[in-house]
This record gives structure tokens, sequence and C-alpha cells, in this order.
């Protein structure tokens, strides 16, 4: 018996000496993916366009559609991924049906190493993505093993749902050098799903109490048809700052963002929640920054993309609109610019650094307070202007009017 004991505690030894070394060779110093750049505004263009291509709902029931999206929009879409859950960043290279994916993540302190680096090649075949090499770091890890600890790790994230109610819809999965093309059957029944996968129960009840809300904000207002943004937003924010916790605050700070988004935008809620077509409506009221409309839907609409996604994502949004209207809406705009970099603060604050918004928010929300003075920013340029004052997005004397922005925003005290 002593001896079995022996050699138990003997094997034991072993195997966590093996586990030790394994673990000094599976977590490395060195990322094998650099971090992601932010979104760039031309690939904000390229997914709306792609969206705006191919929306399922002009398709009939069981009607069959392909989808093709580039190597480059693909890792766009991977990086976006990669910010939730385990933070980190990723990186693809597509070849004749299969791809390599690359993806590295920054762990919190430990003597082992700075960075989780994973390495994959990835099949198709038929409907399905097969896991053909994995390694993490430096050690090669059997593609079932890798593919059963990754079940059972996305068990516990808020993609399963999603992988479930994409592997119900697809049909065929092409993978080629320059793209990957996807096929999937139409149910009218998923967008249902995708609904319900995007807004859980709690988040649908606490947008439904932060819409009443709003609505109770904007009817209490003297009855004047215009007043500043302000005046409807700070008290909003205030209230949905009482919470107990800063969780908790974050939460309905985001809430509140949101629905302010939505009606400034001028879009239905029921996007997300189709009972809110039912929901009382704020009476007429036309909400301003600065004393201008456009102004207020800038800074609102950036602040909630900011508080529920992230800031490259909202301000690469603000830009490519820019670029846009400079080619055929109003014209490049610094000043819009400059309410899409304050919304953009303040929905950062929201989600990051809730007990600092309350602080401020006590003080008291002024128009002033929100957005800096928009003075001598160029606006209404129409793209051969724009290239021609700023040589483009980019360019050395655009550069300069951004830090400009980025100056006057930042000497906030609310940003401060």
């Amino acid at each position: 018996m002593m001896r079995f004991f022996r050699w138990l505690t003997a094997g034991f030894v072993v195997l966590l000496a093996v586990l030790v070394v394994l673990a000094f060779k599976a977590v490395e110093e060195i990322p094998l993916v650099p971090q992601a750049e932010a979104p760039s505004a031309a690939a904000v263009a390229r997914a709306k366009d792609i969206i705006r291509k191919n929306d399922p709902r002009k398709l009939a029931r069981n009607e069959s559609h392909e989808v093709r999206i580039t190597g480059a929009d693909l890792e766009a879409l991977l990086n976006f991924a990669s910010g939730r859950g385990l933070k980190g960043s990723a990186a693809l290279n597509l070849y004749q049906g299969h791809a390599e994916i690359r993806y590295s993540a920054r762990l919190p302190g430990t003597p082992l190493g700075r960075f989780l680096n994973v390495s994959a090649q990835v099949g198709s075949s038929g409907d399905q993505l097969e896991l053909e090499q994995v390694h993490i770091g430096q050690v090669p890890i059997p593609s079932p093993v890798f593919k059963l600890a990754l079940r059972q790790y996305i068990k516990h994230t808020e993609l399963a749902d999603e992988l479930r109610l994409l592997k119900q819809t697809i049909s065929q999965i092409i993978i080629a050098p320059d793209s990957v093309r996807f096929t999937y059957v139409w149910q009218p029944e998923i967008l249902d799903s995708a609904r319900a996968l995007a807004i859980s129960p709690d988040q649908r009840e606490r947008l439904t109490a932060a819409h009443r809300q709003l609505v109770a904000q904007m009817d209490s207002v003297a009855q004047a048809r215009t007043v500043p943004l302000a005046r409807v937003l700070g008290p909003l924010l205030a209230n949905a700052g009482d919470k107990a916790s800063a969780a908790e605050r974050a939460n309905a700070y985001r809430d509140a963002l949101l629905v302010t988004a939505f009606h400034l935008s001028g879009r239905s809620l029921a996007l997300l929640i189709p009972e809110a077509r039912q929901w009382p409506q704020p009476r007429p009221l036309t909400l301003t920054l600065r004393g201008r409309t456009d102004l207020a839907q800038h800074f609102s609409v950036s602040a909630a993309l900011a508080a529920w996604a992230s800031e490259p994502l909202a301000n690469a949004i603000g830009l490519e609109k820019e670029v846009d209207d400079a080619k055929k809406g109003s014209g490049f705009s610094f000043v819009d610019l400059t309410a899409d970099r304050a919304g953009t603060r303040l929905g950062e604050l929201a989600a990051q650094n809730p007990e600092r918004l309350a602080a401020a928010l006590a003080v008291g929300l002024t128009d002033a307070a929100m957005l800096p003075s928009i003075h001598g920013l160029p606006e209404f340029m129409m793209a051969h202007e724009f290239q021609r004052r700023f040589g483009g997005v980019g360019a050395p004397a655009y550069k300069r009017m951004a830090t400009e922005i980025e100056g006057r925003v930042s000497a906030l005290a609310l940003f401060r």
C-alpha cells in the first residue's frame, strides 16, 4: 500500500511538473498578433454596405442567399468579436479551402508571461468549419481536446446562442484565398431569435423603464417646442445614476443614452423590442445642442455607441458619416466631428467610470459642459473643398484640426 502511495505521489509530482512546463510554454512575453487598430471609416462603410446588400428581411421563407465577405472585412469582424469575453486581437489569412487564424490576449499580471497566443488552421466541410491544427503558445493541442475546451468556454459566454443560431441557418461555407462565401436559408423567426439574443430579458426590462423615464422627462419640460439637450439628458442621467452599485449605475447610464439616441435619430426601439410599438411616445419636442438639432443627434448617437460598443467604433462611425456627407450630403463638418467626439467621451465615461459621471451630474449638466465651443471649426465642405483644404482624412492638416478638436473636448471639466 505504501508503495502505491509513493507511486501515486511521484506521479502527481511529475504531472504537476509537466503542467508547469506546459504553462510556461503556453503563455508568452510577445503577442502573436499586435493590438488591432481601431476600425477605420472605410471599414465601417464596408460593413454597412454588406448589411445593406444582404438584408435578410428582403428574402422569402426558405429562400437561399449567398454572402461573400473579403478577408479584410472578416478580420475586422473577428477583432470586433475579440472585444467580447477575453479581450484580444485577431489576424486572418485565407487560402484555398482553409484559413489560418491567430489570436493574442493580454493576461492579468502573471509570472508565466503577458500574452496568451493561439493559432489554428481551420478548414470548411459542407456547412461546418473544422479545426485542423491548434497551438496555444508553443504547445500543440489535439483538435478534439481544443474543441471540447472551446465548447465549454463558449457555454459560459454570450456567444453560445449566437453560434447555435448560425448553425441552424448556414447551409454551405466555402473558403477561398480572397474571401469566405457562405450560404444560408432564411427563416423569418430567426430575426426574433436574433433580437432575443441581442437584448436579454433583464436589458429589455431596463430599456422599457428607461424609455418611460425619457417620456416623463420630456413631458415635464415647460411647454416649449425647443429646449437644450441638457435639460432632458441631465435629469435623465441623474435619475439613472441613483443606483446602489457602480455596475448598476453604468447599466442605467447606458440604457438612458440608448433610448435618447433612438429618439433623436428618429428610430424606434421596436427594432430591438417589437412591443415598443405600443409604448407611449413623448410629446413633440425638439432637442438642441448649442442651438442645433444636428449636434444633439451626433452627440447622443455617439454617446450610445461608445457606451454600448467601444470608443474606436463610435469614432469610426462618426468619421464615416462625415466622409459620406462630403460626397453627397451636407458636406464634411469638423463641428459634427466635435459633437461626435464629445458624445463618445460621455459614453465612455458612463460605461467605464460611472462614479466620476455621477459626481459631475451632481454639479449640473449644461450644453456648454457637454460640448466645447465650435467657433472657427470648418464645416459644409464638399469632397473637393475638403480635399483641397485638408488633404483628406489622415493628412497633416486634418490631423492638426483633429488635435485641436481633441484639445477642446478634453478641456471640458466633464472629461478631465
